[in-house]
Parts: C-alpha cells; sequence; structure tokens
C-alpha cells in the first residue's frame, strides 16, 4: 500500500523561521509518499503567514486556513474535519520531523498496518534544523491501544503518533484549554485495535522558553492546573460507561495523571497558599491522597507520600529552595 498522511499544524504567533523549519522538514519528505499538509492558522493577529507561503514557494500539497481562534484543540478540531488522507499526524509548527527517518516508518506502516502507530522523539534546544539523530530501529510493543494502557504510561502529547483518521470519527479535543492532548489521546487510545510503538527517533520537540508548560506566571499556572482537573473530571465521568477492560485502563490513565499533577504542585507552585488550594481541589475530586494501587514503583511511593500527613509540604519547601 501507498502511505497517505495528513500532517495538520495548528499556528498561531509562531516565528517564520520556526515554521519555515517545520515545513522543510515535510517537504523534505520521501517523494513516494501520499500526503498533504494543512496549516490551521487560528486567528494570529495582521498574520504574515500567507505572505511567507508565496515567499517560500510552497507548494499546493500545503493548505492554509485562516479561522478565528479557539485555541490549540479548536485548531486541531479543524485541521481533523479538512483532512482526506487515510493516516493523520499533528506536527506543533516550532518542532520539525527527521525526514530521513520516515522511510523506516513507511516500512512499518507498511507491514503492520496499525491502527496507531506511537514513535520516539528528542528534545532540541536550536533554532537551526539539525540532521538525522541516532536511535533506535526496533518495535517494541504490538497490541490493542487498551492492552497498552494496562501495561505502560502512554505520553499524552499527540504530536508522538501517527493514527487512522477513520476510527477518530465524534473524537475531539476541547477548545480553549491547556493540556487538551490529555483529553484526547486516552480515548484515542481505548479506539485502537492495533497498537504499534517503535523507539525510531521521528520528531524534534523544541523547549521554548515561552512556552506555556515552562511559563511560571500564576495566571498560567492557575489556568494549567484549573483545566487539567476539569479534564479529570470529563474523562473520570466515562469510565462507569466502559466494558471492564477499558474502565481499569482509563482509571490508570486518570490516576496516573493525578500523579502527575501532583509533581507539577511540588515543582511549579509559587507559594504554599497554591500548593494547598490545589491538593484540596484534588481531594474533592477523589485524586488526593493517591488511591492505593500497585501500578508503577514510582506511583507506589508518591501514593505512600499523600497519606502522610505534612511530607506534601515539606517536598514543595525543599524543592522551592532548590529553584532559588
Amino acid at each position: 500500500m501507498n502511505v497517505s498522511v495528513s500532517f495538520i499544524l495548528p499556528y498561531y504567533r509562531i516565528e517564520g523561521v520556526l515554521l519555515k523549519r517545520c515545513l522543510d522538514s515535510l517537504l523534505a519528505l520521501p517523494s513516494d509518499m501520499d500526503y498533504e499538509v494543512i496549516l490551521v492558522d487560528d486567528g494570529t493577529p495582521e498574520t504574515s503567514v500567507p505572505d511567507w507561503l508565496t515567499e517560500w514557494q510552497i507548494p499546493l500539497c500545503v493548505r492554509y486556513f485562516y479561522q478565528e481562534n479557539k485555541g490549540l484543540g479548536g485548531a486541531r478540531n479543524t485541521g481533523l474535519s479538512l483532512a482526506t488522507k487515510e493516516y493523520v499526524q499533528f506536527i506543533d509548527p516550532d518542532d520539525y520531523l527527521f525526514s530521513e527517518r520516515y522511510t523506516s516508518i513507511c516500512s512499518l506502516l507498511q507491514e503492520k498496518q496499525p491502527d496507531l502507530l506511537a514513535f520516539d522523539f528528542r528534545k532540541v534546544y536550536d533554532t537551526d534544523r539539525l540532521p538525522d539523530t541516532e536511535g533506535g530501529s526496533s518495535v517494541w510493543f504490538e497490541g490493542s491501544g487498551t492492552a497498552f494502557m494496562l501495561r505502560h504510561n502512554l505520553r499524552a502529547g499527540v504530536w508522538g503518533y501517527l493514527f487512522r483518521r477513520s476510527l477518530c470519527q465524534n473524537l475531539a479535543f476541547p477548545e480553549h484549554v491547556y493540556h487538551e492532548d490529555e483529553a484526547f489521546t486516552p480515548l484515542l487510545y481505548l479506539r485502537m485495535q492495533v497498537v504499534v510503538a517503535t523507539d525510531i527517533p521521528l520528531y524534534a520537540y523544541y523547549q521554548r522558553r515561552d512556552s506555556i508548560m515552562n511559563s511560571p506566571k500564576r495566571e498560567k499556572l492557575h489556568k494549567r492546573f484549573t483545566d487539567l482537573l476539569g479534564i479529570q473530571l470529563s474523562l473520570s465521568s466515562l469510565v462507569g460507561s466502559l466494558p471492564a477492560g477499558q474502565r481499569q485502563a482509563l482509571q490508570r490513565r486518570i490516576d496516573q495523571n493525578y500523579m502527575s499533577m501532583l509533581y507539577k504542585l511540588f515543582t511549579d507552585s509559587p507559594d504554599r497558599a497554591f500548593l494547598r488550594r490545589y491538593m484540596k481541589r484534588m481531594k474533592k475530586q477523589g485524586g488526593y491522597p493517591l488511591p492505593w494501587h500497585g501500578y508503577t514503583g514510582k506511583y507506589i511511593l508518591f501514593a505512600c507520600v499523600t497519606a502522610l500527613p505534612g511530607v506534601p509540604a515539606l517536598l514543595w519547601h525543599l524543592l522551592a529552595g532548590r529553584r532559588q
């Protein structure tokens, strides 16, 4: 079979040099691939993207669309609605692909014909486009999405996967919400009967100091943790309606998210009042103390920590001292 992929780029106020780097990596993909690039501009004020595309002489396989701002999730939803190919891959426009690795990815798609293919990534810190990176080439998991979630901690970032477009009908990202991937990716996995995971490093993940995930601003921290709690409630509301295996897999994901959220509270809370506020909200939702399960050694450790009065505040104090 010929590999057919819709690449979806949700764009908002990213520097031209980064967007061009991303597009160049896509246009360097194998010539025998059947692919399209859907660039969704999410309401960038006085956008320069159309002029850039003309200046860069970008070919017609890159389709540009402008919409009123709906947030990253809304831009991705628009991209999904416009996609026409068999597989979908999301790419953030400040990131890029190691294009040379796509030959191996295409071979895996042809051989395994998965519903979802998970691949590896590398963090990059420079605005230059680096050449192909060293890394693995093996497949380390084959099975259903439910089986994966029961045994492994999936990576929420939706840019880490290729998946069949036909299997995500009526599945959407929440709009104007941080951590929108946490609401989408677990439900995507539960729909997938054939999941293949490889350690091929395909994706270059650019680390920006001013990104949402790295911002120390209090208002952004409040939105991050508030949105995460809302997503947790949304996922929890679905658990009871699922078959037993999927119910267990999604509950495991929810519990792991509470653990991750607690760790981020230890490292990112600007003061004890902030920490107490969100620990109290976690407790109200049943996420604190962490429910006792033997998922992983790390999870057991965090469950023990949350069961001991005063220890979370002590950990925050120690980590706050390291940040200073």
